[in-house]
Protein backbone atom coordinates (compact mmCIF):
# COMPACT_ATOMS: atom_id res chain seq x y z
CA UNK A 1 0.00 0.00 0.00
CA UNK A 2 1.24 3.76 -0.98
CA UNK A 3 1.73 5.70 1.68
CA UNK A 4 0.77 9.08 0.84
CA UNK A 5 1.78 10.85 3.96
CA UNK A 6 4.16 10.49 6.40
CA UNK A 7 7.11 12.16 8.65
CA UNK A 8 10.52 12.31 7.06
CA UNK A 9 12.97 14.11 9.43
CA UNK A 10 12.94 15.96 12.47
CA UNK A 11 15.56 18.35 13.57
CA UNK A 12 16.17 19.14 16.98
CA UNK A 13 18.55 22.04 17.88
CA UNK A 14 19.49 23.23 21.68
CA UNK A 15 16.21 21.39 22.65
CA UNK A 16 16.56 20.03 26.11
CA UNK A 17 19.70 18.02 26.04
CA UNK A 18 19.37 17.38 22.16
CA UNK A 19 22.70 20.22 20.58
CA UNK A 20 22.13 19.40 17.03
CA UNK A 21 20.36 15.90 15.55
CA UNK A 22 18.97 15.08 12.70
CA UNK A 23 16.48 12.09 13.17
CA UNK A 24 15.24 10.67 9.65
CA UNK A 25 11.67 8.66 9.58
CA UNK A 26 10.32 6.15 7.45
CA UNK A 27 7.04 4.63 6.21
CA UNK A 28 6.28 1.52 8.35
CA UNK A 29 6.83 0.97 11.69
CA UNK A 30 9.47 3.33 13.46
CA UNK A 31 10.68 2.25 16.96
CA UNK A 32 12.21 4.93 19.57
CA UNK A 33 14.21 3.19 22.36
CA UNK A 34 16.68 4.48 24.84
CA UNK A 35 17.57 3.71 28.65
CA UNK A 36 15.77 5.61 31.28
CA UNK A 37 16.99 9.49 31.10
CA UNK A 38 18.15 9.04 27.51
CA UNK A 39 16.25 11.71 25.97
CA UNK A 40 14.20 9.68 24.00
CA UNK A 41 10.63 10.66 25.39
CA UNK A 42 11.92 13.93 24.30
CA UNK A 43 11.25 13.15 20.49
CA UNK A 44 7.64 12.70 21.59
CA UNK A 45 7.59 16.27 23.26
CA UNK A 46 8.97 17.59 20.40
CA UNK A 47 6.57 16.00 17.56
CA UNK A 48 3.71 17.32 20.08
CA UNK A 49 5.04 20.67 20.01
CA UNK A 50 5.04 20.78 16.24
CA UNK A 51 1.27 19.21 16.56
CA UNK A 52 0.39 22.23 18.45
CA UNK A 53 1.37 21.53 22.11
CA UNK A 54 2.30 24.70 24.23
CA UNK A 55 5.78 25.11 24.96
CA UNK A 56 7.77 25.73 27.78
CA UNK A 57 10.81 27.85 27.57
CA UNK A 58 12.74 25.49 29.74
CA UNK A 59 13.09 23.33 27.36
CA UNK A 60 15.39 26.08 25.54
CA UNK A 61 19.46 24.38 25.91
CA UNK A 62 21.34 25.92 28.82
CA UNK A 63 23.32 29.02 26.95
CA UNK A 64 21.38 29.31 23.62
CA UNK A 65 19.03 32.23 23.02
CA UNK A 66 16.50 29.39 21.85
CA UNK A 67 15.17 26.07 20.91
CA UNK A 68 14.41 24.74 17.13
CA UNK A 69 12.21 21.79 16.68
CA UNK A 70 11.76 21.50 12.58
CA UNK A 71 9.72 18.72 10.70
CA UNK A 72 9.55 17.48 7.43
CA UNK A 73 6.92 15.57 6.00
CA UNK A 74 6.29 13.85 2.80
CA UNK A 75 2.61 14.41 1.40
CA UNK A 76 1.01 13.72 -1.86
CA UNK A 77 -2.16 13.15 -0.18
CA UNK A 78 -5.04 14.91 -2.15
CA UNK A 79 -6.92 15.42 0.65
CA UNK A 80 -4.65 17.38 2.74
CA UNK A 81 -3.88 19.02 -0.08
CA UNK A 82 -7.11 20.40 -0.70
CA UNK A 83 -7.24 21.39 3.10
CA UNK A 84 -4.17 23.15 3.29
CA UNK A 85 -4.72 25.39 0.11
CA UNK A 86 -8.35 25.94 1.78
CA UNK A 87 -6.59 27.27 4.80
CA UNK A 88 -4.15 29.53 2.82
CA UNK A 89 -1.14 27.12 2.99
CA UNK A 90 -0.33 25.88 -0.08
CA UNK A 91 2.41 22.99 -0.68
CA UNK A 92 4.92 23.39 -3.45
CA UNK A 93 5.74 20.43 -4.24
CA UNK A 94 5.36 17.08 -1.92
CA UNK A 95 6.67 18.02 0.83
CA UNK A 96 5.41 19.86 4.08
CA UNK A 97 7.39 21.89 6.43
CA UNK A 98 6.15 22.79 10.14
CA UNK A 99 8.84 25.15 12.39
CA UNK A 100 8.80 26.18 16.08
CA UNK A 101 10.91 28.69 17.69
CA UNK A 102 10.76 28.83 20.88
CA UNK A 103 13.33 31.55 23.00
CA UNK A 104 14.25 31.63 26.08
CA UNK A 105 12.09 34.65 26.90
CA UNK A 106 9.44 32.44 26.38
CA UNK A 107 8.17 33.56 22.68
CA UNK A 108 7.42 31.79 20.02
CA UNK A 109 7.44 31.90 16.13
CA UNK A 110 5.33 29.01 14.36
CA UNK A 111 5.95 28.12 10.84
CA UNK A 112 3.84 26.05 8.14
CA UNK A 113 5.56 25.83 4.30
CA UNK A 114 7.50 28.72 5.81
CA UNK A 115 4.20 31.13 6.42
CA UNK A 116 3.55 32.16 9.95
CA UNK A 117 0.91 30.43 11.70
CA UNK A 118 -0.99 29.64 14.90
CA UNK A 119 -0.66 27.01 17.58
CA UNK A 120 -4.72 26.69 16.82
CA UNK A 121 -3.76 26.24 13.37
CA UNK A 122 -1.20 23.69 13.88
CA UNK A 123 -3.48 21.58 16.52
CA UNK A 124 -6.28 21.44 13.85
CA UNK A 125 -4.05 20.05 10.97
CA UNK A 126 -2.49 17.45 13.57
CA UNK A 127 -6.10 16.57 14.84
CA UNK A 128 -7.58 15.97 11.16
CA UNK A 129 -4.09 14.05 9.73
CA UNK A 130 -2.12 12.76 12.84
CA UNK A 131 -3.23 10.33 15.28
CA UNK A 132 -1.60 10.70 18.94
CA UNK A 133 -2.33 7.55 20.83
CA UNK A 134 -0.82 7.82 25.01
CA UNK A 135 -2.11 7.46 28.38
CA UNK A 136 -4.41 10.90 27.35
CA UNK A 137 -6.29 8.85 24.42
CA UNK A 138 -6.46 5.38 27.07
CA UNK A 139 -8.62 7.81 29.26
CA UNK A 140 -10.78 8.87 26.11
CA UNK A 141 -11.46 4.99 25.25
CA UNK A 142 -13.38 5.20 28.32
CA UNK A 143 -15.68 8.36 27.03
CA UNK A 144 -18.66 6.97 25.36
CA UNK A 145 -18.75 10.12 23.64
CA UNK A 146 -15.81 8.51 21.79
CA UNK A 147 -16.41 5.02 21.78
CA UNK A 148 -19.63 6.56 19.63
CA UNK A 149 -17.20 8.15 17.45
CA UNK A 150 -15.22 5.06 16.89
CA UNK A 151 -18.42 3.37 15.81
CA UNK A 152 -18.77 5.85 13.38
CA UNK A 153 -16.06 6.20 12.45
CA UNK A 154 -15.64 2.11 11.71
CA UNK A 155 -19.50 2.34 9.86
CA UNK A 156 -17.92 5.07 7.68
CA UNK A 157 -21.10 6.97 8.77
CA UNK A 158 -19.62 10.27 9.23
CA UNK A 159 -21.66 12.04 6.25
CA UNK A 160 -25.09 10.73 8.00
CA UNK A 161 -23.57 11.74 11.37
CA UNK A 162 -22.83 14.97 10.13
CA UNK A 163 -25.81 15.63 8.35
CA UNK A 164 -27.64 14.90 10.98
CA UNK A 165 -25.57 17.67 12.93
CA UNK A 166 -26.93 20.19 10.27
CA UNK A 167 -30.64 18.71 10.86
CA UNK A 168 -29.69 19.20 15.05
CA UNK A 169 -28.32 22.82 14.40
CA UNK A 170 -30.96 24.61 11.99
CA UNK A 171 -33.60 22.87 14.66
CA UNK A 172 -32.68 24.18 17.41
CA UNK A 173 -31.73 27.58 15.42
CA UNK A 174 -35.49 27.85 14.74
CA UNK A 175 -36.58 26.80 18.43
CA UNK A 176 -34.52 29.95 19.74
CA UNK A 177 -36.37 31.78 16.90
CA UNK A 178 -39.26 31.22 18.03
CA UNK A 179 -38.75 31.82 21.67
CA UNK A 180 -37.72 35.53 20.20
CA UNK A 181 -40.65 35.31 18.39
CA UNK A 182 -42.83 34.78 21.27
CA UNK A 183 -41.43 37.13 23.32
CA UNK A 184 -41.76 39.81 20.26
CA UNK A 185 -45.57 38.72 20.81
CA UNK A 186 -45.60 39.42 24.25
CA UNK A 187 -44.94 42.87 24.11
CA UNK A 188 -46.37 43.57 20.61
CA UNK A 189 -49.74 45.32 21.62
CA UNK A 190 -47.74 47.44 23.40
CA UNK A 191 -45.46 48.23 21.08
CA UNK A 192 -47.85 49.02 18.55
CA UNK A 193 -49.84 51.08 21.28
CA UNK A 194 -47.28 53.32 21.40
CA UNK A 195 -46.35 53.84 17.26
CA UNK A 196 -49.36 53.88 16.16
CA UNK A 197 -50.18 57.06 18.67
CA UNK A 198 -46.50 58.47 17.24
CA UNK A 199 -47.91 58.30 13.80
CA UNK A 200 -51.15 59.33 14.37
CA UNK A 201 -49.79 62.58 15.78
CA UNK A 202 -47.14 62.87 13.18
CA UNK A 203 -49.81 61.94 9.90
CA UNK A 204 -52.31 64.52 11.96
CA UNK A 205 -50.04 67.15 11.65
CA UNK A 206 -49.21 65.86 8.24
CA UNK A 207 -45.58 67.99 8.18
CA UNK A 208 -44.13 69.11 4.96
CA UNK A 209 -41.47 71.79 4.29
CA UNK A 210 -43.38 74.53 2.13
CA UNK A 211 -46.38 74.51 4.22
CA UNK A 212 -43.74 75.08 7.34
CA UNK A 213 -42.56 78.14 5.24
CA UNK A 214 -46.21 78.98 4.03
CA UNK A 215 -47.33 79.36 7.85
CA UNK A 216 -44.03 81.43 8.51
CA UNK A 217 -45.12 83.46 6.16
CA UNK A 218 -48.72 84.24 7.32
CA UNK A 219 -47.54 84.71 10.71
CA UNK A 220 -44.84 87.14 9.65
CA UNK A 221 -47.79 89.42 7.65
CA UNK A 222 -50.66 89.02 10.17
CA UNK A 223 -47.71 90.47 13.35
CA UNK A 224 -47.08 93.22 11.02
CA UNK A 225 -50.75 93.59 9.86
CA UNK A 226 -51.16 97.18 10.74
CA UNK A 227 -47.81 98.34 9.54
CA UNK A 228 -48.68 96.88 6.70
CA UNK A 229 -52.21 98.47 6.46
CA UNK A 230 -50.40 101.96 6.94
CA UNK A 231 -48.02 101.51 4.24
CA UNK A 232 -50.17 100.67 1.83
CA UNK A 233 -51.80 103.75 2.31
CA UNK A 234 -48.76 105.85 2.54
CA UNK A 235 -48.18 104.27 -0.53
CA UNK A 236 -51.23 104.63 -2.71
CA UNK A 237 -50.92 108.45 -1.56
CA UNK A 238 -47.69 108.68 -3.73
CA UNK A 239 -48.72 106.65 -6.54
CA UNK A 240 -52.77 108.45 -7.05
CA UNK A 241 -52.16 111.67 -4.68
CA UNK A 242 -54.67 113.18 -2.20
CA UNK A 243 -54.72 115.90 0.65
CA UNK A 244 -54.15 118.63 -2.00
CA UNK A 245 -51.24 116.66 -3.39
CA UNK A 246 -50.68 115.15 -6.83
CA UNK A 247 -49.50 111.56 -7.09
CA UNK A 248 -46.99 110.54 -9.60
CA UNK A 249 -49.41 108.52 -12.04
CA UNK A 250 -50.93 112.21 -12.55
CA UNK A 251 -47.17 114.20 -12.68
CA UNK A 252 -46.42 111.73 -15.39
CA UNK A 253 -50.04 111.77 -17.46
CA UNK A 254 -49.71 115.63 -17.36
CA UNK A 255 -46.12 115.59 -18.30
CA UNK A 256 -46.96 112.89 -21.05
CA UNK A 257 -49.85 115.64 -22.12
CA UNK A 258 -47.39 118.50 -22.41
CA UNK A 259 -44.72 116.55 -24.27
CA UNK A 260 -47.28 115.42 -26.80
CA UNK A 261 -48.72 118.51 -27.73
CA UNK A 262 -45.84 120.01 -28.09
CA UNK A 263 -44.32 117.08 -29.94
CA UNK A 264 -42.35 119.28 -32.66
CA UNK A 265 -39.93 120.52 -29.85
CA UNK A 266 -39.71 117.27 -27.44
CA UNK A 267 -39.05 114.82 -30.63
CA UNK A 268 -39.50 110.93 -29.35
CA UNK A 269 -39.65 112.27 -25.60
CA UNK A 270 -43.46 111.56 -25.53
CA UNK A 271 -42.24 107.44 -26.11
CA UNK A 272 -40.15 107.22 -23.22
CA UNK A 273 -42.87 109.29 -21.09
CA UNK A 274 -45.58 106.85 -21.62
CA UNK A 275 -42.99 103.69 -20.62
CA UNK A 276 -42.40 105.38 -17.62
CA UNK A 277 -46.36 105.59 -16.94
CA UNK A 278 -46.73 101.54 -17.85
CA UNK A 279 -43.86 100.59 -15.33
CA UNK A 280 -45.19 102.72 -12.48
CA UNK A 281 -48.72 101.34 -13.30
CA UNK A 282 -46.62 97.93 -13.30
CA UNK A 283 -44.39 99.14 -9.98
CA UNK A 284 -47.78 100.09 -8.00
CA UNK A 285 -49.40 96.77 -8.52
CA UNK A 286 -46.53 94.53 -7.42
CA UNK A 287 -46.76 96.40 -4.40
CA UNK A 288 -50.10 96.24 -3.81
CA UNK A 289 -49.85 93.09 -4.68
CA UNK A 290 -47.39 91.93 -1.42
CA UNK A 291 -49.42 94.47 0.62
CA UNK A 292 -52.99 92.46 -0.13
CA UNK A 293 -53.54 89.48 1.29
CA UNK A 294 -56.78 87.80 2.00
CA UNK A 295 -56.32 87.10 5.41
CA UNK A 296 -58.42 87.46 8.54
CA UNK A 297 -56.03 88.61 11.85
CA UNK A 298 -58.83 86.38 13.98
CA UNK A 299 -56.47 83.50 11.94
CA UNK A 300 -52.94 84.00 13.85
CA UNK A 301 -53.89 82.03 16.44
CA UNK A 302 -54.24 78.99 14.49
CA UNK A 303 -50.91 79.45 12.84
CA UNK A 304 -49.07 79.91 16.02
CA UNK A 305 -50.91 76.46 17.01
CA UNK A 306 -49.72 75.26 14.33
CA UNK A 307 -46.34 76.44 14.01
CA UNK A 308 -45.77 75.17 17.85
CA UNK A 309 -46.93 71.67 17.02
CA UNK A 310 -44.29 71.56 14.33
CA UNK A 311 -41.92 73.13 16.98
CA UNK A 312 -43.03 70.05 19.50
CA UNK A 313 -42.53 67.40 17.14
CA UNK A 314 -39.45 68.43 15.68
CA UNK A 315 -37.68 68.91 19.23
CA UNK A 316 -39.69 65.13 19.85
CA UNK A 317 -38.14 63.57 16.69
CA UNK A 318 -34.49 64.80 15.72
CA UNK A 319 -34.77 68.96 15.15
CA UNK A 320 -35.85 69.01 11.85
CA UNK A 321 -39.36 68.38 9.21
CA UNK A 322 -37.10 65.76 7.68
CA UNK A 323 -36.17 63.64 10.62
CA UNK A 324 -40.40 64.48 11.67
CA UNK A 325 -40.93 62.51 7.98
CA UNK A 326 -38.18 59.89 8.71
CA UNK A 327 -39.13 58.61 12.06
CA UNK A 328 -42.40 58.25 10.64
CA UNK A 329 -41.21 56.00 8.43
CA UNK A 330 -39.34 54.04 10.48
CA UNK A 331 -42.49 53.64 12.53
CA UNK A 332 -44.60 52.68 9.44
CA UNK A 333 -41.77 50.12 8.82
CA UNK A 334 -41.95 49.01 12.22
CA UNK A 335 -45.36 48.21 12.22
CA UNK A 336 -45.45 46.49 9.04
CA UNK A 337 -43.00 44.15 11.14
CA UNK A 338 -44.89 43.61 13.61
CA UNK A 339 -47.63 42.27 12.41
CA UNK A 340 -46.07 40.15 10.32
CA UNK A 341 -45.02 38.81 13.84
CA UNK A 342 -47.64 36.49 13.84
CA UNK A 343 -47.27 35.30 10.15
CA UNK A 344 -43.88 34.55 10.99
CA UNK A 345 -44.63 32.39 14.11
CA UNK A 346 -46.69 30.31 12.13
CA UNK A 347 -44.04 30.29 9.56
CA UNK A 348 -41.66 28.72 12.22
CA UNK A 349 -43.42 26.36 13.62
CA UNK A 350 -44.17 24.80 10.41
CA UNK A 351 -40.81 24.81 9.55
CA UNK A 352 -39.33 23.45 13.53
CA UNK A 353 -42.05 20.36 12.35
CA UNK A 354 -40.66 19.47 9.46
CA UNK A 355 -37.15 19.72 10.36
CA UNK A 356 -37.86 17.88 13.65
CA UNK A 357 -39.57 14.73 11.24
CA UNK A 358 -36.31 14.82 8.82
CA UNK A 359 -34.31 14.66 11.86
CA UNK A 360 -36.74 11.69 13.45
CA UNK A 361 -36.34 9.96 10.35
CA UNK A 362 -32.51 10.83 9.93
CA UNK A 363 -31.51 9.89 13.53
CA UNK A 364 -33.59 6.92 13.35
CA UNK A 365 -31.84 5.10 10.35
CA UNK A 366 -28.63 6.38 12.27
CA UNK A 367 -29.14 4.41 15.06
CA UNK A 368 -30.27 1.25 13.28
CA UNK A 369 -26.80 1.70 11.13
CA UNK A 370 -25.18 1.88 13.85
CA UNK A 371 -26.70 -1.75 15.64
CA UNK A 372 -25.64 -3.13 12.39
CA UNK A 373 -22.19 -1.92 12.32
CA UNK A 374 -21.97 -2.49 16.33
CA UNK A 375 -22.15 -6.40 16.07
CA UNK A 376 -19.44 -6.07 13.41
CA UNK A 377 -17.12 -4.36 15.53
CA UNK A 378 -17.87 -6.49 18.38
CA UNK A 379 -16.65 -9.60 16.89
CA UNK A 380 -13.22 -7.55 15.38
CA UNK A 381 -12.26 -6.26 18.48
CA UNK A 382 -12.82 -9.57 20.46
CA UNK A 383 -10.18 -11.09 17.43
CA UNK A 384 -8.00 -7.96 17.89
CA UNK A 385 -7.80 -8.08 21.78
CA UNK A 386 -7.65 -11.85 22.12
CA UNK A 387 -4.67 -11.69 19.49
CA UNK A 388 -3.39 -9.07 22.30
CA UNK A 389 -2.71 -12.25 24.54
CA UNK A 390 -5.88 -11.37 26.29
CA UNK A 391 -7.05 -14.74 25.97
CA UNK A 392 -10.53 -15.14 26.54
CA UNK A 393 -11.67 -11.92 26.53
CA UNK A 394 -14.39 -10.51 24.37
CA UNK A 395 -15.98 -6.81 23.87
CA UNK A 396 -19.44 -6.46 23.36
CA UNK A 397 -20.54 -2.64 22.05
CA UNK A 398 -24.01 -2.17 23.55
CA UNK A 399 -26.33 0.48 21.72
CA UNK A 400 -29.83 2.18 23.00
CA UNK A 401 -32.09 4.22 21.58
CA UNK A 402 -32.55 7.48 23.66
CA UNK A 403 -35.90 9.33 23.30
CA UNK A 404 -34.52 12.60 22.52
CA UNK A 405 -31.98 13.93 19.96
CA UNK A 406 -28.11 15.00 21.21
CA UNK A 407 -25.90 16.80 18.78
CA UNK A 408 -24.63 13.09 16.90
CA UNK A 409 -28.23 11.29 16.93
CA UNK A 410 -30.72 9.47 19.22
CA UNK A 411 -27.79 6.54 19.77
CA UNK A 412 -25.91 6.16 23.39
CA UNK A 413 -23.41 3.21 22.84
CA UNK A 414 -20.78 1.67 25.60
CA UNK A 415 -18.13 -0.38 25.51
CA UNK A 416 -18.54 -3.35 27.17
CA UNK A 417 -15.81 -6.22 28.13
CA UNK A 418 -16.17 -9.28 29.79
CA UNK A 419 -12.01 -10.41 30.67
CA UNK A 420 -13.09 -13.55 32.07
CA UNK A 421 -15.38 -16.03 30.48
CA UNK A 422 -18.67 -16.84 32.00
CA UNK A 423 -18.46 -13.88 34.90
CA UNK A 424 -20.39 -11.54 32.50
CA UNK A 425 -20.00 -7.86 30.65
CA UNK A 426 -19.26 -5.02 32.60
CA UNK A 427 -18.83 -1.46 31.36
CA UNK A 428 -14.92 -0.99 30.06
CA UNK A 429 -14.29 2.03 32.20
CA UNK A 430 -15.47 -0.10 35.29
CA UNK A 431 -13.06 -3.03 34.87
CA UNK A 432 -10.31 -2.73 32.52
CA UNK A 433 -6.79 -1.89 33.69
CA UNK A 434 -4.50 0.54 32.28
CA UNK A 435 -2.83 -2.53 30.54
CA UNK A 436 -5.89 -3.97 29.26
CA UNK A 437 -7.16 0.01 28.07
CA UNK A 438 -3.71 0.09 26.06
CA UNK A 439 -4.46 -3.30 23.76
CA UNK A 440 -8.27 -2.56 23.24
CA UNK A 441 -7.32 0.89 21.72
CA UNK A 442 -4.52 -0.57 20.15
CA UNK A 443 -7.18 -2.94 18.81
CA UNK A 444 -9.30 0.06 17.97
CA UNK A 445 -6.48 1.54 16.02
CA UNK A 446 -5.60 -2.05 14.23
CA UNK A 447 -9.46 -1.94 13.10
CA UNK A 448 -9.73 1.66 11.92
CA UNK A 449 -6.53 2.59 10.63
CA UNK A 450 -7.81 1.82 7.02
CA UNK A 451 -10.82 3.60 7.41
CA UNK A 452 -9.98 7.08 7.59
CA UNK A 453 -7.54 9.96 6.80
CA UNK A 454 -5.27 9.32 9.33
CA UNK A 455 -1.94 8.06 8.56
CA UNK A 456 0.55 8.83 11.18
CA UNK A 457 0.14 7.18 14.53
CA UNK A 458 2.19 8.67 17.15
CA UNK A 459 2.23 5.89 20.11
CA UNK A 460 3.38 6.98 23.67
CA UNK A 461 3.82 4.25 26.83
CA UNK A 462 1.90 1.47 24.34
CA UNK A 463 4.02 -1.00 26.55
CA UNK A 464 3.27 -0.09 29.70
CA UNK A 465 2.52 -2.58 32.23
CA UNK A 466 3.62 -5.59 29.50
CA UNK A 467 6.26 -7.92 28.70
CA UNK A 468 7.17 -11.26 27.37
CA UNK A 469 4.57 -12.90 25.10
CA UNK A 470 1.82 -9.69 25.21
CA UNK A 471 4.92 -7.28 24.39
CA UNK A 472 5.09 -9.91 21.04
CA UNK A 473 1.04 -9.64 20.68
CA UNK A 474 1.88 -5.79 20.76
CA UNK A 475 4.51 -5.62 18.96
CA UNK A 476 2.84 -7.16 15.58
CA UNK A 477 -0.38 -5.26 16.20
CA UNK A 478 1.92 -1.87 15.94
CA UNK A 479 3.19 -3.81 12.47
CA UNK A 480 0.09 -4.67 11.05
CA UNK A 481 -0.96 -0.62 11.98
CA UNK A 482 1.78 0.73 10.10
CA UNK A 483 0.90 -1.55 7.32
CA UNK A 484 -1.87 1.50 6.47
CA UNK A 485 0.32 4.03 7.51
CA UNK A 486 3.28 5.46 9.04
CA UNK A 487 3.49 4.42 13.06
CA UNK A 488 6.14 6.30 15.54
CA UNK A 489 6.53 4.28 18.87
CA UNK A 490 8.41 4.77 22.11
CA UNK A 491 9.12 1.30 23.68
CA UNK A 492 11.69 -0.07 26.13
CA UNK A 493 11.15 -3.66 25.09
CA UNK A 494 12.98 -5.63 22.54
CA UNK A 495 9.70 -7.62 21.65
CA UNK A 496 8.05 -4.71 20.30
CA UNK A 497 11.35 -3.38 18.79
CA UNK A 498 11.82 -6.28 16.64
CA UNK A 499 9.33 -5.39 14.26
CA UNK A 500 10.75 -2.57 13.32
CA UNK A 501 11.47 -1.18 9.75
CA UNK A 502 13.21 1.33 11.34
CA UNK A 503 14.95 1.67 14.64
CA UNK A 504 16.22 5.29 16.72
CA UNK A 505 17.76 4.77 19.10
CA UNK A 506 18.69 7.92 21.96
CA UNK A 507 21.43 7.58 24.05
CA UNK A 508 23.08 10.01 26.45
CA UNK A 509 26.63 11.16 25.85
CA UNK A 510 28.60 13.86 28.66
CA UNK A 511 31.14 16.16 26.75
CA UNK A 512 33.82 17.04 28.46
CA UNK A 513 34.87 20.37 27.22
CA UNK A 514 37.65 22.43 29.49
CA UNK A 515 35.79 22.81 33.24
CA UNK A 516 32.34 21.97 32.17
CA UNK A 517 30.57 19.09 31.35
CA UNK A 518 27.51 19.04 29.52
CA UNK A 519 24.71 16.52 28.74
CA UNK A 520 23.95 15.38 25.38
CA UNK A 521 21.58 13.43 23.57
CA UNK A 522 22.53 11.74 20.34
CA UNK A 523 20.25 9.29 17.99
CA UNK A 524 21.62 6.51 16.08
CA UNK A 525 19.22 5.11 12.78
CA UNK A 526 19.69 1.48 12.56
CA UNK A 527 17.29 -0.15 9.21
CA UNK A 528 17.06 -3.62 7.68
CA UNK A 529 18.83 -6.34 8.58
CA UNK A 530 20.89 -4.53 11.66
CA UNK A 531 17.70 -3.69 13.73
CA UNK A 532 17.99 -7.73 14.84
CA UNK A 533 21.84 -7.14 15.91
CA UNK A 534 20.66 -3.99 18.22
CA UNK A 535 17.77 -5.72 19.03
CA UNK A 536 19.67 -9.10 20.49
CA UNK A 537 21.76 -5.89 22.26
CA UNK A 538 18.80 -4.63 24.02
CA UNK A 539 17.77 -8.27 25.09
CA UNK A 540 21.20 -9.00 26.20
CA UNK A 541 21.32 -5.61 28.40
CA UNK A 542 17.82 -6.93 30.13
Amino acid sequence: MAINFYLKQLVLQNFATFKNQTIEFRTGLNSIIGETGSGKSLVLDALQLILGARSDKKIVRKDTEYALIEATFYCQDNLIKEFLEAEGYPIDGDEISIKRLIYKNGINKNYFNHLSCTLTFLTHFSKNFVDLVGQFENQKLLSENYQLKLLDQFGKLQPEVLKFQELHSEYKSLVKQKILVEESKSYREQRLDYLNYQIQEIEKLNPSLQEEEDLLTKKNILINYEKNQKLSAQLESVFEGGEGQTGLLSQVKSLNYILLKNAEIFKGSHEITTLIEDQLIELQFEIQKQLDFELDPSELEGILEKLDQYQKLKKKFGGSVESIIQMNNEFLKEVAELNKIETNLNDIEARIESINNQTLILGRKLHQERLKFSVRLSNELTKKVQNLNMKGASIRLTVEVLDHFTDSGMSRIYFEAQTNPGEGYFKVKDIASGGELSRILLAVKQILSGHDSISIFLFDEIDTGIGGETAIYIGKALEQVATNGQVIAITHLPQIAQFSETLIIVEKSIQEKSEHARTESITKQFIGKSILKEVKQMIHLQ
